[in-house]
Order: C-alpha cells, then sequence, then structure tokens
C-alpha cells in the first residue's frame, strides 16, 4: 500500500517536513555485488571472507563474545582482561609488541561493547610482512602475559576512564538511561565494570576468564583482502588453532519490561545534554528492524531530518539533534539526544516527544522514505567499497546474526517498505508511555521555548 498522501506534512503543527523529492530520481538503488566465502574451522570458529585484490592490503577482525556482560561476579574482569592484551605476552613485551608492529606498517585497533570484544588488524598482504605482523597479533590475543604490575596499571586507568565518563555529559545521560531500563540486567551496568570488581580481580582471575572468553569457539573471525581463499582458510586456521579451545559464552536472559521516568542530574556546564529512550523488543535480524532504522534516518539523521529541521533550522535552539536504533541480542533502546541551553530541557522534551508521538501515529511521507532509504543504500555502498569498512559491516552483522544474503538483499529489503509499513511497525515497537527522559547539565530555571523564526 502506498499512503504518500495520506498524512500530509502541511496539516501538522510543529512538522515542516519534505513534502516533495523535486523530481530527483530516488528509486534507484545500485545492487550490491560483494561475494562473501564463510566456514567453520576445525576449532569451531565462525569465519567470513571477502577477496579484494585492488590493494596489497589485509584486514582481519576478531570479535569475541567477550564483552563487559560475561563477568557480573566481578564487574570489570572482561574490561581489564582486554585492555590487557596488549601489555606483553609470554613472548614480548608492551614495548615489543609495539615497536615491531610499527616496524611491520601493521596496526592494531581495539574496542569492547556490552557483548563483545574486538580485536583488528590491518597490514600489507607481502608475506614478509604479513607473515609476522600475523604472529605478533596471535601471540598477542593468544598468550597474554597478565603481569601484576601491569594489572596495577590498567586498573589505575580504568578508574579514570570511568571517571571521566561519569562527567562527560552525553555519555552520563546515555549510561543513566541504560541504568534505568535494564536495571538488574547486565545491561544495567553500561561501563562493564565498578571500583570494587575492579579492585578485587587478581592476574589469576585474568588468566582463567581469558581461557574461557578468548576461545576458539567463543569468536568470528572476518578476512578481507588481498590473499586468496586458501591463503584466508589458512590465516583462520591459524588463529583458531592458537586460541584456547572448547567453551562459549551463554546466552543473556531477555531485559525485563521498563517503565518510563524523568531523570535529572546536576551537573556543572553550559549546556544540557537530553536524551529520550524508549525500549525496542526486536534483535537486529528480526523482519520488523530495517522498518525502525528507516523511521530513525527519517526521524534524525542528516542536516535534513524532521528532528534536526524544528529543533535547528525553526527554531535554533541545538546544533544537532540525532535519533538511532541500539540493537542488543536481549533488549533494545530507540532513542534522540541533543545538548541544549539548561533553561530549555524540559520545554525541548515535551517538543521532541510531540514530534514522536506525531511521527508514531502519521509515519514518514513518500519523499522522506524515499530519501532515507536513499541515504541507507548509499552509506551501505560507501561501506562495502572500502575494505576496512567491509571487514567491520561483516563483523557487525555475524553479531546480529543477519542471514547469508544480507548483503545483497538489504537494499532490496528497505526498498520495499511503504509508509504504511513505518508507521505499523512504529506502533507495535515504540511506547511512548516507556519514555526515558535523562537531562544532565546546571540546574535553572526552565523558561517557554523561543518562537519559531519562520
Amino acid at each position: 500500500m502506498n499512503d504518500s498522501n495520506s498524512f500530509p506534512a502541511a496539516a501538522s503543527p510543529v512538522h515542516g517536513g519534505l513534502v516533495s523529492a523535486l523530481g530527483v530520481d530516488l528509486d534507484l538503488f545500485e545492487p550490491i555485488d560483494t561475494h562473501v566465502q564463510a566456514w567453520t574451522t576445525d576449532s569451531g570458529t565462525a569465519v567470513k571472507f571477502v577477496e579484494a585484490r585492488g590493494l596489497p592490503i589485509v584486514d582481519i577482525v576478531l570479535q569475541f563474545r567477550a564483552g563487559t556482560t560475561q563477568d557480573t561476579v566481578l564487574p570489570g574482569l572482561a574490561s581489564l582482561a582486554f585492555y590487557m592484551l596488549d601489555e606483553g605476552s609470554q613472548q614480548h613485551t608492551a614495548s615489543q609488541q609495539a615497536e615491531q608492529l610499527e616496524r611491520l606498517g601493521a596496526v592494531m585497533e581495539k574496542q569492547i561493547r556490552l557483548e563483545h570484544a574486538t580485536l583488528s588488524l590491518r597490514s600489507l598482504s607481502n608475506e614478509a610482512l604479513f607473515n609476522p605482523a600475523l604472529a605478533l597479533f596471535i601471540d598477542l590475543v593468544a598468550r597474554p602475559a597478565f603481569t601484576a604490575d601491569a594489572l596495577a596499571k590498567i586498573k589505575s586507568q580504568l578508574l579514570r576512564h570511568n571517571a571521566s565518563r561519569e562527567q562527560n555529559p552525553r555519555l552520563r545521560a546515555r549510561s543513566e538511561a541504560f541504568r534505568h531500563m535494564f536495571s538488574g540486567h547486565p545491561y544495567g551496568n553500561p561501563a562493564g565494570s565498578t571500583q570494587q570488581g575492579i579492585d578485587q580481580v587478581t592476574p589469576e582471575d585474568l588468566r582463567r576468564f581469558h581461557q574461557r572468553a578468548y576461545c576458539a569457539s567463543n569468536l568470528d573471525i572476518v578476512v578481507v583482502g588481498d590473499l586468496s581463499l586458501a591463503q584466508a582458510q589458512a590465516v583462520s586456521q591459524q588463529i583458531s588453532q592458537a586460541l584456547p579451545q572448547g567453551w562459549s559464552a551463554i546466552e543473556l536472559p531477555a531485559a525485563a519490561p521498563t517503565t518510563g521516568t524523568t531523570l535529572s542530574v546536576e551537573q556543572p556546564g553550559a549546556s544540557s545534554a537530553v536524551l529520550i529512550a524508549l525500549p525496542v523488543s526486536v534483535p537486529a535480524n528480526h523482519p520488523q528492524f530495517p522498518a525502525l532504522v528507516l523511521a530513525s534516518e527519517v526521524l534524525g539523521s542528516g542536516i535534513a531530518s524532521r528532528l534536526m529541521n524544528e529543533l535547528r533550522h525553526r527554531r535554533g535552539l541545538t546544533y544537532g539533534i540525532y535519533t538511532r536504533v541500539n540493537a542488543l541480542s536481549a533488549g533494545g533502546l530507540f532513542s534522540a539526544e541533543w545538548d541544549i541551553a539548561p533553561e530549555y530541557v524540559e520545554g525541548s522534551q515535551i517538543l521532541v516527544e510531540t514530534l514522536l508521538r506525531e511521527f508514531i501515529e502519521q509515519g514518514p511521507t513518500q519523499a522522506e522514505l524515499q530519501v532515507a532509504r536513499k541515504q541507507l543504500a548509499g552509506q551501505l555502498l560507501r561501506d562495502v567499497a572500502q575494505n576496512k569498512h567491509l571487514a567491520a559491516l561483516l563483523t557487525q552483522i555475524t553479531h546480529q546474526r543477519q542471514p547469508a544474503d544480507f548483503l545483497d538483499s538489504y537494499i532490496e529489503r528497505l526498498a520495499r517498505l511503504t509508509p504504511a509499513d513505518i508507521r505499523a511497525v512504529m506502533q507495535r515497537q515504540l511506547d511512548l508511555s516507556q519514555a526515558v527522559r535523562v537531562s544532565v547539565g546546571p540546574a535553572t530555571e526552565q523558561q517557554p521555548l523561543p518562537a519559531t523564526d519562520q
């Protein structure tokens, strides 16, 4: 059903959004043609590989299901184990690791999140450089030293990092939303650690955790670059055989239903960070999820989005307001966040909720949907065209348990969605009575929003 005229933008008292695409052809999408090969190593590691011969570079991403939700007994154990990986191995000191990777022209990056820990290696494909870089990378991941001196240093750094996060208004707002929405669930500790947990961790705790969480059967590998299939298979086998064997992370329990609330955190500053979050109960591989992604794209992705148009262009209240859909395996959230003058916190929250309610009730226009689809398709095409971004994308869709044809079919699935589809999914999934409103900033008397300049 095409209902692009059912809810014209002109009928809205606060929405001056896009009505026409002005004749631009937004219905033609370039198809994705990326040949992804997949297999499982003898040790139970799932592997995805894309042969890309355009540049003499290889990108390898290791994603372990070793995120901070795996350490509820000692909150901080997963983070400490992760950050200790490049603090020396049984063969090399941390300085030797860093110096040799630099000499080989290789780059290692790492990131830990609630559900996973990710390490990546980018190296030239020349065997004289790639082979020793890979050996260093494997040694770092598979045989960390976990010395007491290094642990003391990383503990101090992690505590400072956590304190810094709490002082960042936007990060504090996100943390407060997670603490409320996932109270009693592993997601409810978004920093992934506590001072008590950090203080109690010993080198032996790290070794035991590493033997479980950094196991070959708890790992997904992505390889993109200048290798043959046989070479990629040999690389994946070499990595998985070097790791501990025979353990996999448990599935997290589903998050319990949440209740709506308003949280105000007083913190000095020139502006306030504001966030509104709604629970989402569908994972990223659910058939309804692409509709939520498109809804977020229309609402708050880019300079022409609905929320940006109303809060920035028409009212001059903020430099930017953005929405996102955060999909986790046991729950998730749909959120909007922005910075604003402290006296307009309450007024802007009411305005954004009004816009959200209107959007949930009416859905997007056909023109908005066309633009959003084109933006998402363009981003996917850009990611696929760059090896490093493609490796990250394949890692993400593997973690999300997307179907094997995800890259080939995603744009087509977006193109099939109508405004009526988007509206129906939003009405099923987004409940404003469960909205969690968070503001972080100085306490001040609230003022009515200024009149629009249009």
